[in-house]
C-alpha cells in the first residue's frame, strides 16, 4: 500500500476500492451490455452510501454517552489525554451538571440500550466494566466513588447504576436510578441483536460511539470501515490463576475472543455498539487496547456471539458472569510429539495439537473419562489449534453446561466423543465481581457454589475437593450457630455426595423441615437445625 493511501481515513480508502472494483468490473463487459445495464463507479458508491445512512439512523437512537463523575474534586487523570488540546492540570471551571454544554467529564465511554431479558421491560444499558468501576451499584445505600450519568438524544438523560459487571469479560450492565417520565422511557429503544457468529473477514462495519465525550449531547459519532480479524490477542497473557495478582489482570479475551476493525476508535469509544450494515449490534466495541500501548489505529470489539450473549444475560438479570473449568493442565505439542503420543498411521495433519497434561481427581474431565496425553481435537465441533483455544472455549461454554469433547486416544488411536458437565473457572478478583442477585437463596444462613467458584478458597498445589464450598454465612443464622465459615468445603449432606450447588440445593429442598447432617471435606459431621436452637 503506497503511503498516500495509508494516510487516509478508512470512508476514503474503501471507497477508493469501491470505485476501483465497479471500474474493473465495467470494463469487463462488453460495449453494449456496458451502456445498457451496468451502473456506473458513483451509482455504486451511492448505493452504498446509503446503506450506510439507514443503518446509522435505525440504531443511533440506541447509543449513549457514559460520563463517569467523581464524588469529590479531581484533575483529568493523566493517562487520558484531554480533549481538544485542554491543558490537564489546568482549572478550566466547567461545569458539573451533566445536563449542561459546559459539561466535560474525566472519564467517559459508551453504552448501548440493550432488550430486557425479563418481562420487567427496564430500560437497561450494555458498557464496558472499566468504564463503572467504582460506580454506584442498585440497592446499596453506601456513597459511591463516582456517579455515572448516562445521555441519551435530545441531550436528555439520567443518573443510573450497576446492576451487575463482570471484569472477565469487560461486561456491565446499567440501570436507571429512579423513575423515568413515561414519554421518556417510551423514547428508549433498545437495540436490535444481529448475527455475530457469521462475520466475516472483509465485512463492513459501522461503529458509533462517544469519542472524547463528544456525544455527550446525546448524538453519537460514526465511523465505518472492514473486519479485518478473528480472535485477537490484544494483551498479554497471563496464565496462573493461582497468582493472585496476575489472574486479577486476566479477562476471557485474553485467550483470543476479539473482532479486529480497521475503524478508527478513540478514548471514549468503549462500549459503543458496532454494527452490520443492517444496523444490527454484532459486537461491542472497546478502545482499551490503546490505553494497553497497543496501535491506536487498529480497533477491536467484543463480539455478540452466542457465548457472549449468555453472559449479557446473566448481566442484564443482576447475576454473576460464570465460565466453564474442565480441572487439567492443557499443552499444545507440535505435530511431531502428537504423533509419537498417538501412533503415525493416524497422519496428523494440523501443525499443532492440544494435549491433556495432568487430569485432576474428582474434575469434571476425570468424571468424563478424560485420560492424560489424550489429544483434545473439539470442543463442542470447534476446531482446537492451541491450549489458548481450549480455555476460551470451555470458559465461554459457561459452567454447569455439557460441552462434547473430540479426543484422539492411544497408540492404537481411537476416536472418541465425551461428553462433559463443566465446572467453575475461579474467580481471581472477588471485589470487581458486582452482582445484584443471586442464583439460590441462603438456605438456613448459607449460601454455597462450585468447589473453584473462588480462587481465594483452591489449594496449592492445586487439587479439585469432590465438594461445593460455602461462600457466605449470614450473622445470627443457624449455619452460624452450628460453626460454618466461608471457606468450609461440604461434601456430603444426610450422606448423599455433593459438588455442584444444583445439587446441594436439591438435597437441601428435600430436608425443608428437618434437622441435616452435613459431611465437611475433612470426614467433620455438623447437624444444622432449621433454627436457632
Amino acid at each position: 500500500m503506497s503511503a498516500a493511501l495509508k494516510n487516509l481515513t478508512p470512508y476514503r480508502r474503501t471507497l477508493i476500492c469501491l470505485c476501483a472494483i465497479s471500474v474493473f468490473w465495467l470494463s469487463g463487459l462488453s460495449g453494449n451490455l456496458l451502456h445498457a445495464q451496468t451502473p456506473d463507479a458513483r451509482a455504486v458508491a451511492f448505493a452504498v452510501q446509503q446503506q450506510l445512512v439507514k443503518a446509522i439512523e435505525k440504531s443511533e437512537h440506541s447509543v449513549v454517552a457514559i460520563s463517569k463523575i467523581k464524588t469529590r474534586k479531581q484533575q483529568f487523570q493523566s493517562r487520558i489525554p484531554a480533549p481538544f488540546g485542554l491543558d490537564p492540570n489546568q482549572d478550566m471551571n466547567l461545569s458539573h451538571n451533566p445536563q449542561d454544554l459546559n459539561f466535560m467529564p474525566t472519564e467517559f465511554g459508551s453504552g448501548v440500550i440493550i432488550p430486557d431479558p425479563t418481562p420487567q421491560n427496564r430500560v437497561l444499558v450494555l458498557t464496558n466494566y472499566h468504564l463503572t468501576q467504582g460506580g454506584p451499584v442498585a440497592g446499596e445505600k453506601r456513597i459511591p466513588e463516582n456517579r455515572i450519568y448516562v445521555h441519551t438524544e435530545n441531550r436528555q438523560g439520567f443518573y443510573a447504576a450497576i446492576i451487575a459487571a463482570d471484569p472477565r469479560s469487560d461486561l456491565a450492565v446499567l440501570i436507571p436510578l429512579g423513575r423515568l417520565d413515561g414519554d421518556y422511557l417510551r423514547s428508549l429503544k433498545p437495540i436490535q441483536y444481529g448475527n455475530a457468529e457469521s462475520v466475516r473477514k472483509g465485512q463492513f462495519v459501522i461503529a458509533l460511539g462517544n469519542p472524547y465525550a463528544i456525544a455527550r449531547d446525546g448524538s453519537p459519532s460514526a465511523s465505518w470501515g472492514i473486519v479485518s480479524n478473528f480472535q485477537r490477542y490484544p494483551v498479554p497473557i497471563f496464565k496462573n490463576f493461582l497468582n493472585q495478582e496476575l489472574a486479577k489482570k486476566e479477562t476471557i479475551h485474553h485467550f483470543g475472543t476479539l473482532l479486529q476493525v480497521d475503524t478508527h476508535l478513540d478514548l471514549g469509544s468503549s462500549g459503543g455498539a458496532l454494527l452490520d450494515l443492517d444496523g444490527k449490534l454484532i459486537g461491542v466495541t472497546t478502545s482499551l487496547a490503546a490505553l494497553e500501548g497497543y496501535e491506536k489505529s487498529a480497533g477491536y470489539a467484543i463480539p455478540l456471539d452466542p457465548e457472549t450473549r449468555r453472559i449479557i444475560q446473566s448481566l442484564a438479570s443482576g447475576l454473576e458472569a460464570e465460565y466453564g473449568f474442565l480441572g487439567i493442565t492443557p499443552n499444545t505439542v507440535d505435530r511431531s510429539e502428537a504423533n509419537r503420543n498417538v501412533a503415525s498411521i493416524v497422519n496428523l495433519k494440523e501443525p499443532a495439537y492440544v494435549q491433556a497434561g495432568s487430569v485432576k481427581q474428582h474434575s469434571p474431565a476425570q468424571q468424563a473419562g478424560l485420560l492424560p496425553s489424550d489429544l483434545i481435537l473439539s470442543i463442542n465441533g470447534k476446531e482446537l489449534r492451541n491450549e489458548l483455544d481450549l480455555m476460551r472455549e470451555v470458559g465461554k461454554a459457561g459452567a454447569g453446561s455439557e460441552a462434547k469433547l473430540q479426543i484422539l486416544r492411544g497408540k492404537n488411536p481411537r476416536e472418541l466423543t465425551l461428553t462433559v458437565k463443566l465446572g467453575k473457572w475461579p474467580v481471581a478478583d472477588d471485589e470487581g465481581i458486582v452482582q445484584t442477585r443471586y442464583r439460590h437463596p441462603l438456605w438456613r444462613g448459607l449460601r454455597v457454589d462450585y468447589p473453584t467458584a473462588r480462587a481465594k478458597y483452591t489449594f496449592s498445589p492445586f487439587t479439585y475437593p469432590p465438594a461445593v464450598v460455602v461462600t457466605h454465612v449470614a450473622p445470627d443464622s443457624p449455619a452460624q450457630q452450628a460453626g460454618l465459615t466461608e471457606g468450609t468445603f461440604i461434601r456430603l449432606i444426610n450422606d448423599q455426595p455433593v459438588q455442584t450447588p444444583d445439587a446441594f440445593y436439591q438435597e437441601a429442598q428435600r430436608a425443608s423441615t428437618s434437622p441435616v447432617t452435613l459431611q465437611l471435606l475433612d470426614d467433620r459431621k455438623i447437624i444444622l437445625p432449621t433454627s436457632k436452637q
